[in-house]
């Protein structure tokens, strides 16, 4: 059976708030597997990064669902559907929602900040495991260089 609109749009609404507080999670793993780096803990960066891995899953689903219902509601799936799906509530309705997208986005940019960060910290923390145990690994700047 198919959802109805308000369903859809309930859906989509919910899963904003679900992600909000996902990635206020992965946010906290992501600033702690950053001072893990700093401490050369590999077996507590393994667990920080396995405990990663269902938050992104759960993420990834919401964002899919999301999509699939602007493209049921006949929006387009992108930044550009959200806003006219969110300028068809009401008011107060919208404002809360904008706000709620708003700060999803906000969380997003800032995970991604970390993950960039902690992408090059494991680059260097496995380039210094490399000179310390003799297996040298060339950088990849070497490789394209």
């Amino acid at each position: 059976m198919a959802a109805t609109r308000t369903e859809l749009v309930q859906q989509f609404v919910l899963s904003i708030t679900e992600d909000i507080r996902l990635y206020r999670k992965l946010l906290a793993l992501l600033q702690h597997q950053k001072a893990l780096y700093l401490k050369f803990d590999g077996e507590a960066l393994s667990n920080n990064i396995h405990g990663q891995l269902p938050i992104l899953k759960q993420l990834s689903h919401n964002a899919s669902k999301r999509s699939q219902a602007l493209l049921q509601l006949q929006l387009p799936s992108s930044e550009l559907g959200v806003k006219k799906l969110i300028r068809a509530l009401p008011t107060k309705l919208a404002d809360n929602i904008s706000k709620q997208w708003q700060m999803l986005a906000s969380l997003i940019k800032e995970c991604q900040k970390y993950n960039h960060d902690n992408g090059q910290s494991s680059a260097a923390f496995h380039e210094l495991l490399g000179e310390l145990t003799g297996k040298e690994r060339h950088s990849y700047e070497e490789h394209i260089g």
